[in-house]
């Protein structure tokens, strides 16, 4: 069939220049979707599938006046799968905690829950709910993962400011597939997720200033699961006292350091 006004000629070339587009363009399209891992690989979920960690938690003790750092193992176990009150499948995981050298008796210190959801994962914590993955995983692909989080979500336990706009941060595909030392394991196939990496005055110089500390970032082994999380969030509060009047107004300090961190990285599974 001829088209009246187009050359045969040009009109093939035409539409042999259209079947190419259309090929190159759905050929990124397979690409970009075969690339992408699964939540299952980034997560196994299976019923006694455990990991454990070394934990360094970082805590200010002595009202705020003194810098802890208190390390231990802590062990992470799917317990079951149930459902939410949203009717969805959910895993029930239980974490066990003992001394840095493992040597102490292992004693249960809470549970949290995993939830698959389409192309999403949803972690349930102390009531606060993070969207922990968010597919496809391709590097800077953006997602809010704290988005069902209340306004100032550890407030009152931990009366700080900075977690006032935590719902805004954009979690991050940051590598794909990289290979990486996590404590003594060599790992290939790691997925980076950033969160944020913020600071105010940090290193502090002088704690009648305002300071503080915003850190967040996981990494997922392909087939394993979590191998390694660093947490920060903290500030330091000068709080300042005035008294007298006018010329003689002196000022004072009572400096706090409100707020907490974890790191933590895999030395053993199953």
């Amino acid at each position: 069939m001829k088209f009246k006004g187009i050359p045969t000629v040009t009109f093939r070339k035409t539409a042999l220049l259209s079947c190419c587009l259309l090929f190159l363009l759905s050929s990124c399209k397979r690409t970009e979707t075969l690339a992408s891992l699964t939540l299952d690989e980034l997560v196994p979920l299976q019923v006694g599938k455990y990991i454990t960690y070394r934990l360094d938690s970082l805590v200010f003790t002595n009202t705020g006046k003194t810098t802890e750092t208190h390390r231990y193992r802590v062990r992470h176990t799917i317990d079951r799968k149930s459902v939410d009150n949203q009717n969805r499948p959910v895993w029930v995981v239980v974490t066990h905690i003992t001394d840095s050298l493992g040597v102490g008796p292992w004693v249960q210190n809470g549970t949290y829950t995993i939830t698959p959801v389409d192309k999403r994962l949803e972690v349930t914590e102390n009531n606060l709910r993070v969207i922990k993955l968010n597919l496809p995983t391709v590097e800077g692909f953006t997602w809010k993962g704290n988005s069902f989080l209340p306004d100032r979500p550890y407030n009152p336990d931990f009366p700080i400011s900075i977690d006032a706009n935590m719902s805004l941060w954009e979690f991050k595909f940051e590598t794909v597939n990289g290979s990486e030392t996590i404590g003594a394991n060599q790992l290939t196939d790691v997925t980076t997720v950033f969160h944020i990496d913020e600071a105010e005055n940090v290193p502090i110089v002088t704690d009648t200033s305002f300071a503080s500390r915003e850190l967040s970032v996981e990494k997922y082994a392909k087939n394993i699961g979590l191998v390694f999380r660093e947490f920060q969030l903290w500030e330091n509060q000068p709080r300042p006292r005035t008294t007298g009047t006018p010329p003689n107004v002196i000022t004072t300090y009572d400096p706090v350091r409100i707020g907490f961190g974890v790191k933590m990285w895999m030395i053993d599974k199953n």
